[in-house]
Protein backbone atom coordinates (compact mmCIF):
# COMPACT_ATOMS: atom_id res chain seq x y z
CA UNK A 1 0.00 0.00 0.00
CA UNK A 2 1.49 3.77 -0.33
CA UNK A 3 1.13 5.58 2.39
CA UNK A 4 1.07 8.53 0.99
CA UNK A 5 -1.37 8.12 -1.63
CA UNK A 6 -3.73 6.15 0.37
CA UNK A 7 -3.69 9.16 3.03
CA UNK A 8 -4.37 11.96 -0.08
CA UNK A 9 -6.68 9.52 -1.61
CA UNK A 10 -8.81 9.99 1.80
CA UNK A 11 -8.42 13.47 2.45
CA UNK A 12 -7.38 15.08 5.88
CA UNK A 13 -8.72 13.48 8.52
CA UNK A 14 -10.84 11.26 6.94
CA UNK A 15 -9.94 8.58 7.08
CA UNK A 16 -10.10 8.47 11.41
CA UNK A 17 -11.88 4.91 11.31
CA UNK A 18 -8.92 2.96 10.68
CA UNK A 19 -7.75 4.25 13.67
CA UNK A 20 -10.64 3.80 16.81
CA UNK A 21 -9.98 1.10 19.33
CA UNK A 22 -12.54 2.38 21.06
CA UNK A 23 -16.69 2.32 20.57
CA UNK A 24 -17.52 2.20 17.29
CA UNK A 25 -21.18 3.60 15.87
CA UNK A 26 -22.82 4.40 12.78
CA UNK A 27 -24.02 6.99 10.78
CA UNK A 28 -26.76 7.66 8.38
CA UNK A 29 -27.51 8.22 4.69
CA UNK A 30 -30.85 9.53 3.50
CA UNK A 31 -32.61 6.21 2.18
CA UNK A 32 -30.13 3.87 3.08
CA UNK A 33 -31.18 0.50 4.71
CA UNK A 34 -27.90 -1.49 6.24
CA UNK A 35 -27.98 -4.31 8.15
CA UNK A 36 -30.85 -3.45 10.58
CA UNK A 37 -30.55 0.08 10.40
CA UNK A 38 -34.23 0.55 9.36
CA UNK A 39 -35.09 -0.68 12.70
CA UNK A 40 -37.08 -4.27 13.51
CA UNK A 41 -38.97 -6.33 11.11
CA UNK A 42 -42.50 -5.46 10.77
CA UNK A 43 -42.91 -9.67 10.89
CA UNK A 44 -41.53 -9.05 14.77
CA UNK A 45 -44.09 -9.95 17.16
CA UNK A 46 -41.84 -10.98 20.35
CA UNK A 47 -41.12 -7.71 22.22
CA UNK A 48 -37.81 -8.78 23.22
CA UNK A 49 -36.92 -9.09 19.71
CA UNK A 50 -37.93 -5.90 19.03
CA UNK A 51 -36.28 -4.07 21.55
CA UNK A 52 -32.93 -6.32 20.83
CA UNK A 53 -33.16 -5.04 17.12
CA UNK A 54 -32.60 -1.76 18.35
CA UNK A 55 -30.30 -2.54 21.00
CA UNK A 56 -27.86 -4.11 18.32
CA UNK A 57 -27.10 -0.64 17.14
CA UNK A 58 -25.50 0.42 20.07
CA UNK A 59 -21.87 2.03 19.51
CA UNK A 60 -19.30 -0.43 20.77
CA UNK A 61 -15.56 -1.41 20.40
CA UNK A 62 -14.05 -1.85 17.27
CA UNK A 63 -17.61 -2.60 16.08
CA UNK A 64 -16.84 -6.53 17.99
CA UNK A 65 -20.73 -6.27 18.84
CA UNK A 66 -19.67 -8.38 21.74
CA UNK A 67 -22.69 -9.37 22.63
CA UNK A 68 -24.78 -12.77 23.98
CA UNK A 69 -28.46 -12.56 24.83
CA UNK A 70 -30.25 -15.56 26.75
CA UNK A 71 -33.87 -15.12 26.49
CA UNK A 72 -35.75 -16.03 30.16
CA UNK A 73 -39.39 -16.75 30.33
CA UNK A 74 -41.52 -14.42 28.27
CA UNK A 75 -40.56 -11.04 28.58
CA UNK A 76 -37.43 -10.84 30.12
CA UNK A 77 -33.66 -10.98 28.60
CA UNK A 78 -30.17 -11.83 30.23
CA UNK A 79 -27.16 -9.88 28.88
CA UNK A 80 -23.85 -11.48 28.62
CA UNK A 81 -20.19 -10.88 27.76
CA UNK A 82 -19.26 -12.78 24.17
CA UNK A 83 -15.81 -14.32 25.56
CA UNK A 84 -15.06 -15.15 21.74
CA UNK A 85 -15.26 -11.38 20.74
CA UNK A 86 -12.91 -9.41 23.20
CA UNK A 87 -9.73 -7.22 22.27
CA UNK A 88 -7.01 -8.79 24.49
CA UNK A 89 -4.13 -6.55 22.98
CA UNK A 90 -5.75 -3.20 23.27
CA UNK A 91 -8.31 -3.76 26.20
CA UNK A 92 -6.90 -6.72 28.11
CA UNK A 93 -8.95 -6.21 31.65
CA UNK A 94 -12.15 -6.07 29.10
CA UNK A 95 -13.56 -2.77 30.84
CA UNK A 96 -14.44 -1.28 27.21
CA UNK A 97 -16.14 -4.14 26.46
CA UNK A 98 -17.87 -3.61 29.37
CA UNK A 99 -18.77 -0.03 28.50
CA UNK A 100 -20.15 -2.07 25.55
CA UNK A 101 -22.77 -3.32 27.28
CA UNK A 102 -23.88 -0.66 28.80
CA UNK A 103 -24.65 1.24 25.43
CA UNK A 104 -26.51 -2.06 24.15
CA UNK A 105 -28.67 -1.91 27.70
CA UNK A 106 -29.30 1.99 27.39
CA UNK A 107 -30.46 1.91 23.30
CA UNK A 108 -32.75 -1.34 24.45
CA UNK A 109 -34.37 0.84 27.21
CA UNK A 110 -34.62 3.77 24.73
CA UNK A 111 -36.42 1.60 22.69
CA UNK A 112 -38.69 -0.26 25.58
CA UNK A 113 -40.16 3.24 26.22
CA UNK A 114 -41.34 4.07 22.58
CA UNK A 115 -42.18 0.59 22.06
CA UNK A 116 -45.07 0.85 25.21
CA UNK A 117 -42.64 -0.81 27.70
CA UNK A 118 -41.00 -0.41 30.62
CA UNK A 119 -37.44 -2.04 30.96
CA UNK A 120 -36.45 -3.20 34.20
CA UNK A 121 -32.37 -3.68 34.08
CA UNK A 122 -31.34 -5.70 37.03
CA UNK A 123 -27.27 -5.45 36.87
CA UNK A 124 -25.15 -8.56 37.50
CA UNK A 125 -27.89 -10.95 38.75
CA UNK A 126 -25.59 -13.64 39.54
CA UNK A 127 -23.04 -11.41 40.99
CA UNK A 128 -20.68 -8.71 39.73
CA UNK A 129 -17.36 -10.12 39.23
CA UNK A 130 -13.61 -8.94 39.63
CA UNK A 131 -12.54 -5.92 37.18
CA UNK A 132 -9.66 -7.76 35.70
CA UNK A 133 -12.35 -11.22 35.18
CA UNK A 134 -14.34 -12.00 32.62
CA UNK A 135 -16.83 -14.61 34.37
CA UNK A 136 -19.41 -16.89 32.30
CA UNK A 137 -22.39 -14.70 33.95
CA UNK A 138 -24.56 -12.17 33.03
CA UNK A 139 -23.92 -8.40 33.06
CA UNK A 140 -28.09 -7.73 33.35
CA UNK A 141 -31.39 -9.40 33.52
CA UNK A 142 -33.84 -6.85 31.56
CA UNK A 143 -37.37 -7.34 32.46
CA UNK A 144 -39.90 -5.78 29.71
CA UNK A 145 -43.18 -4.57 31.64
CA UNK A 146 -45.70 -3.58 29.67
CA UNK A 147 -46.58 -0.12 30.03
CA UNK A 148 -49.42 1.90 28.22
CA UNK A 149 -48.66 5.38 29.90
CA UNK A 150 -44.55 5.29 30.01
CA UNK A 151 -43.36 8.14 28.11
CA UNK A 152 -41.30 7.55 25.25
CA UNK A 153 -37.45 8.89 25.46
CA UNK A 154 -37.03 11.33 23.53
CA UNK A 155 -33.72 10.56 22.36
CA UNK A 156 -35.49 7.18 20.59
CA UNK A 157 -36.09 9.79 17.76
CA UNK A 158 -31.79 9.78 17.11
CA UNK A 159 -31.50 5.82 17.76
CA UNK A 160 -31.11 5.65 13.97
CA UNK A 161 -29.22 8.65 13.04
CA UNK A 162 -26.72 8.24 16.12
CA UNK A 163 -23.01 7.34 14.86
CA UNK A 164 -19.32 7.94 15.39
CA UNK A 165 -18.55 10.45 13.30
CA UNK A 166 -14.51 9.92 11.91
CA UNK A 167 -14.34 12.49 9.43
CA UNK A 168 -12.40 16.04 10.10
CA UNK A 169 -14.74 18.71 11.83
CA UNK A 170 -14.61 22.31 11.07
CA UNK A 171 -12.51 23.81 13.96
CA UNK A 172 -15.48 25.54 15.89
CA UNK A 173 -15.40 24.96 19.66
CA UNK A 174 -19.11 23.91 20.68
CA UNK A 175 -20.50 27.29 22.24
CA UNK A 176 -20.89 27.66 26.17
CA UNK A 177 -24.76 27.45 26.14
CA UNK A 178 -24.19 23.81 23.85
CA UNK A 179 -21.95 22.73 26.90
CA UNK A 180 -24.27 23.77 29.15
CA UNK A 181 -26.92 22.19 27.65
CA UNK A 182 -25.30 18.81 27.78
CA UNK A 183 -23.85 19.38 31.42
CA UNK A 184 -27.09 19.70 32.36
CA UNK A 185 -28.75 16.76 30.34
CA UNK A 186 -25.76 14.60 31.60
CA UNK A 187 -26.48 15.31 35.31
CA UNK A 188 -29.71 14.46 35.30
CA UNK A 189 -29.06 10.86 35.30
CA UNK A 190 -25.89 10.11 35.95
CA UNK A 191 -22.81 11.21 39.27
CA UNK A 192 -20.15 10.20 36.51
CA UNK A 193 -17.84 14.03 35.76
CA UNK A 194 -18.49 15.03 32.32
CA UNK A 195 -15.29 17.89 31.31
CA UNK A 196 -15.02 20.02 28.40
CA UNK A 197 -11.90 21.51 27.23
CA UNK A 198 -12.56 24.17 23.96
CA UNK A 199 -9.14 26.57 24.75
CA UNK A 200 -6.48 26.81 22.05
CA UNK A 201 -4.01 25.10 24.59
CA UNK A 202 -6.25 22.44 25.00
CA UNK A 203 -6.41 21.80 21.47
CA UNK A 204 -2.64 21.92 20.89
CA UNK A 205 -1.98 20.04 24.05
CA UNK A 206 -4.85 17.27 23.49
CA UNK A 207 -3.50 16.96 19.91
CA UNK A 208 -0.35 15.98 21.13
CA UNK A 209 -1.34 13.25 24.01
CA UNK A 210 -3.89 11.51 21.39
CA UNK A 211 -1.12 11.61 18.50
CA UNK A 212 1.13 10.03 21.07
CA UNK A 213 -1.47 7.81 22.71
CA UNK A 214 -1.98 6.57 18.98
CA UNK A 215 1.53 5.57 18.08
CA UNK A 216 2.31 3.96 21.26
CA UNK A 217 -0.96 1.95 20.78
CA UNK A 218 0.50 1.13 16.82
CA UNK A 219 3.86 0.28 17.98
CA UNK A 220 3.06 -3.07 18.90
CA UNK A 221 2.62 -6.04 16.26
CA UNK A 222 -0.57 -7.57 18.40
CA UNK A 223 -2.33 -4.48 18.94
CA UNK A 224 -2.04 -3.92 15.03
CA UNK A 225 -2.87 -7.14 14.51
CA UNK A 226 -6.37 -6.93 16.35
CA UNK A 227 -7.12 -3.68 14.78
CA UNK A 228 -6.48 -5.28 11.07
CA UNK A 229 -8.45 -8.11 11.77
CA UNK A 230 -11.63 -5.93 12.01
CA UNK A 231 -10.67 -3.49 9.53
CA UNK A 232 -13.25 -4.37 6.59
CA UNK A 233 -11.04 -3.76 2.99
CA UNK A 234 -14.11 -3.70 0.59
CA UNK A 235 -17.91 -4.45 0.53
CA UNK A 236 -17.61 -8.26 0.03
CA UNK A 237 -15.96 -8.57 3.52
CA UNK A 238 -18.14 -6.19 5.05
CA UNK A 239 -21.11 -8.58 3.72
CA UNK A 240 -19.61 -11.56 4.81
CA UNK A 241 -18.66 -10.56 8.47
CA UNK A 242 -20.86 -7.76 9.09
CA UNK A 243 -18.70 -6.42 11.91
CA UNK A 244 -15.80 -3.96 11.72
CA UNK A 245 -15.55 -0.92 9.81
CA UNK A 246 -13.66 0.36 6.78
CA UNK A 247 -13.50 3.48 4.90
CA UNK A 248 -16.94 4.23 4.23
CA UNK A 249 -17.02 4.48 7.77
CA UNK A 250 -14.33 7.50 6.93
CA UNK A 251 -16.98 9.19 4.89
CA UNK A 252 -15.47 8.10 1.87
CA UNK A 253 -18.23 7.05 -0.93
CA UNK A 254 -18.88 6.56 -5.08
CA UNK A 255 -15.68 6.96 -7.25
CA UNK A 256 -13.54 7.37 -4.02
CA UNK A 257 -14.68 4.51 -2.56
CA UNK A 258 -14.02 2.04 -5.14
CA UNK A 259 -10.68 3.07 -6.27
CA UNK A 260 -9.36 2.85 -2.41
CA UNK A 261 -10.60 -0.52 -2.31
CA UNK A 262 -9.44 -1.92 -5.74
CA UNK A 263 -6.03 -0.31 -5.34
CA UNK A 264 -4.74 0.50 -2.20
CA UNK A 265 -6.65 -2.11 -0.11
CA UNK A 266 -6.08 -5.68 -0.06
CA UNK A 267 -6.16 -7.83 3.31
CA UNK A 268 -3.06 -9.86 1.96
CA UNK A 269 -1.02 -6.24 1.90
CA UNK A 270 -2.51 -4.90 5.15
CA UNK A 271 -1.57 -8.34 7.06
CA UNK A 272 1.92 -8.13 5.17
CA UNK A 273 2.52 -4.53 6.41
CA UNK A 274 0.29 -3.95 9.44
CA UNK A 275 3.58 -1.45 10.52
CA UNK A 276 2.42 0.48 7.39
CA UNK A 277 -1.53 0.55 8.80
CA UNK A 278 -0.08 1.81 12.20
CA UNK A 279 2.02 4.86 10.37
CA UNK A 280 -1.52 6.09 8.05
CA UNK A 281 -3.10 5.44 11.84
CA UNK A 282 -0.93 8.32 13.21
CA UNK A 283 -1.25 10.84 10.77
CA UNK A 284 -5.03 10.35 10.40
CA UNK A 285 -5.18 10.70 14.30
CA UNK A 286 -3.10 14.44 14.30
CA UNK A 287 -5.38 15.16 11.24
CA UNK A 288 -8.64 14.44 13.45
CA UNK A 289 -7.32 15.73 16.55
CA UNK A 290 -5.87 18.70 15.21
CA UNK A 291 -9.38 19.73 12.92
CA UNK A 292 -11.60 19.57 16.91
CA UNK A 293 -12.34 22.69 18.62
CA UNK A 294 -13.93 20.61 21.79
CA UNK A 295 -12.92 17.82 23.50
CA UNK A 296 -14.74 16.02 26.42
CA UNK A 297 -14.48 12.70 28.87
CA UNK A 298 -16.46 11.03 31.20
CA UNK A 299 -14.53 10.20 34.70
CA UNK A 300 -15.67 7.75 37.55
CA UNK A 301 -14.21 7.56 41.51
CA UNK A 302 -14.42 3.89 41.12
CA UNK A 303 -13.74 1.14 38.13
CA UNK A 304 -15.67 -1.52 38.85
CA UNK A 305 -17.67 -3.84 36.40
CA UNK A 306 -20.84 -1.82 37.35
CA UNK A 307 -19.12 1.84 36.84
CA UNK A 308 -18.20 0.48 33.68
CA UNK A 309 -21.54 -0.76 32.06
CA UNK A 310 -23.61 2.72 33.77
CA UNK A 311 -20.90 4.80 31.95
CA UNK A 312 -21.15 2.97 28.71
CA UNK A 313 -25.20 3.99 29.51
CA UNK A 314 -24.16 7.81 29.88
CA UNK A 315 -21.85 7.68 26.84
CA UNK A 316 -24.86 6.47 24.77
CA UNK A 317 -27.12 9.21 25.80
CA UNK A 318 -24.45 11.96 25.42
CA UNK A 319 -24.17 10.56 21.52
CA UNK A 320 -28.04 10.56 20.88
CA UNK A 321 -28.49 14.51 22.76
CA UNK A 322 -25.15 15.45 20.54
CA UNK A 323 -27.17 13.75 17.42
CA UNK A 324 -30.32 15.71 18.44
CA UNK A 325 -28.04 19.07 18.69
CA UNK A 326 -26.94 18.06 15.10
CA UNK A 327 -23.21 17.44 16.51
CA UNK A 328 -20.91 15.35 15.51
CA UNK A 329 -19.26 13.01 17.99
CA UNK A 330 -16.04 10.48 18.09
CA UNK A 331 -14.16 8.38 20.57
CA UNK A 332 -10.38 8.96 20.46
CA UNK A 333 -9.64 6.97 23.62
CA UNK A 334 -6.39 5.12 23.17
CA UNK A 335 -4.74 6.51 25.95
CA UNK A 336 -7.04 5.10 28.28
CA UNK A 337 -6.00 1.81 27.72
CA UNK A 338 -4.61 0.05 30.71
CA UNK A 339 -1.61 -2.28 28.72
CA UNK A 340 1.80 -1.47 30.36
CA UNK A 341 3.00 0.56 27.48
CA UNK A 342 0.53 3.21 27.57
CA UNK A 343 0.52 3.67 31.40
CA UNK A 344 3.18 6.10 31.68
CA UNK A 345 1.76 8.57 28.75
CA UNK A 346 -1.67 8.00 30.53
CA UNK A 347 -0.16 9.45 33.88
CA UNK A 348 1.22 12.64 31.98
CA UNK A 349 -2.14 13.34 31.05
CA UNK A 350 -4.20 12.49 34.08
CA UNK A 351 -1.15 15.45 35.57
CA UNK A 352 -1.33 17.66 33.38
CA UNK A 353 -4.94 18.40 33.29
CA UNK A 354 -5.37 17.56 37.59
CA UNK A 355 -7.17 14.39 37.82
CA UNK A 356 -7.13 12.49 40.84
CA UNK A 357 -4.88 9.53 40.39
CA UNK A 358 -7.30 7.18 41.32
CA UNK A 359 -9.85 8.42 39.36
CA UNK A 360 -10.79 6.46 35.87
CA UNK A 361 -11.55 8.64 32.84
CA UNK A 362 -13.68 6.35 31.26
CA UNK A 363 -13.87 7.60 28.05
CA UNK A 364 -12.63 10.30 25.76
CA UNK A 365 -13.77 11.84 22.94
CA UNK A 366 -14.50 14.95 20.38
CA UNK A 367 -17.28 17.09 19.45
CA UNK A 368 -17.75 19.65 16.84
CA UNK A 369 -19.60 19.76 13.13
CA UNK A 370 -19.13 17.49 10.09
CA UNK A 371 -21.59 15.80 7.51
CA UNK A 372 -22.29 12.26 8.26
CA UNK A 373 -21.12 9.24 7.43
CA UNK A 374 -22.46 5.86 6.40
CA UNK A 375 -24.13 2.95 8.47
CA UNK A 376 -21.38 0.50 10.25
CA UNK A 377 -22.75 -3.12 10.04
CA UNK A 378 -24.30 -5.18 12.48
CA UNK A 379 -24.71 -8.68 12.52
CA UNK A 380 -28.12 -10.40 12.32
CA UNK A 381 -30.09 -10.69 15.37
CA UNK A 382 -30.51 -14.26 15.80
CA UNK A 383 -26.49 -14.32 15.92
CA UNK A 384 -26.29 -12.89 19.43
CA UNK A 385 -29.38 -14.80 20.62
CA UNK A 386 -28.26 -18.02 22.95
CA UNK A 387 -30.66 -21.17 23.52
Amino acid sequence: MNRRNFIQLLGVGAGATILSSTLIGCGGEPHVELFGWSGPAATLKDIRLKVLSYAILAPNPHNKQPWIVKLVGPSSFALYVDPNRLLPATDPYYRQVHIGQGTFLEIASIAASALGYKANIHYFPEGQYGNKALANKPVALLELTEAPNVKPDPLFDHLLNRHSNKRSYDRTSLSPNEEQLLQTFHQKTSDAELVFKSSAQDQTQLTGFLTEAMAIETGNKARDEETIAMFRVNQAEVEKYRDGFGVAQAGMSGVKKIVAETFFLSREKLEKNPAGFGEQAVDITHAAAESTATFAWLTTKSNQRIDQIKIGRDYCRINLQTTAMGLAQHPMSQILQEYDDMLPLQKSFKEGYGIVPNDTVQMLFRLGRAKPTTHSPRRTLDSIISV
